[in-house]
């Protein structure tokens, strides 16, 4: 079954792995690499972030941008992708998400993740 999955990311790389990873599960994925405000979506069903406006770890920046990621898909489970070693110690609550991967991904854990917060 497709799912409607919105990527926020501004790596290409980071892009073309997590499109391919999600496209293999058979997901639509909508990449965007800034967060729009206007643009919100109210039939996304999952949205992987990277914490793509810090370009040092805040807790108090990063607990701010879920809560607008939140906002904008109101109907949406959030995941946060992230090399920053404090995101990751923070954990998925501290955050505000609903989960939290680490770059590089692991593809098992990526797909497992996904798969659960989607009720698969």
């Amino acid at each position: 079954m497709t799912r409607r999955i919105v990527l926020i990311e501004d790596d290409p790389d980071t892009v073309a792995l997590v499109e391919e990873m999600l496209g293999e599960l058979g997901h639509h994925v909508d990449t965007r690499a800034h967060l729009d405000d206007s643009r919100g979506d109210g039939d996304a069903e999952l949205v992987i972030t990277d914490l793509v406006t810090l370009h040092a770890f805040d807790l108090a920046a990063a607990q701010e941008w879920i809560a607008r990621v939140r906002t904008v898909f109101p109907n949406a489970q959030i995941v946060v992708s992230t090399a920053h070693a404090p995101a990751a110690r923070a954990g998925a609550a501290g955050l505000g998400a609903d989960a939290v991967l680490t770059k590089p991904f692991d593809v098992a854990d990526f797909t497992s993740t996904v798969e659960s917060l989607l009720g698969g």
